[in-house]
């Protein structure tokens, strides 16, 4: 398995994970006991990019004006039904459901998602 695709199943992985914690905050999982150091610092990442994307003062210092278009597109496609596996080809429909419903392109849907992910890579590898 590359490299990449590694770090963009363990980035979908997470943010399941922190969907099916119910989305805590920062303090929330750092007062939590999780499974193990590793998975604590993935869902203590997961949340950190969420209240970077909603952070205005982020988003105007970094030029990510489309922040609440990524978290959006990340709780469509990663964080729906996060209790349950994912089949075959299960991520690219929500793509498509989600582009269809906020009339946008499906491969805007996928970059978005990527910057979530190197987001979370860069903020996971900080914490």
């Amino acid at each position: 398995m590359s490299e990449c695709k590694r770090d963009r199943d363990r980035a979908t992985a997470a943010f399941r994970r922190w969907a099916r914690a119910g989305c805590p905050d920062a303090e929330e999982i750092r007062n939590r006991q999780h499974a193990g150091r590793r998975s604590q610092s993935d869902l203590l990442a997961c949340a950190l990019v969420f209240a970077l994307l909603s952070d205005p003062e982020y988003r105007a210092r970094s030029n990510a004006a489309e922040g609440r278009e990524i978290m959006a597109a990340v709780r469509a496609v990663y964080m729906a039904d996060p209790g349950r596996e994912l089949r075959r080809s299960e991520i690219s429909g929500r793509v498509t459901r989600f582009a269809l419903d906020h009339y946008t392109a499906e491969r805007t849907v996928y970059y978005w998602l990527r910057r979530a992910r190197d987001l979370w890579r860069h903020v996971r590898a900080e914490v």
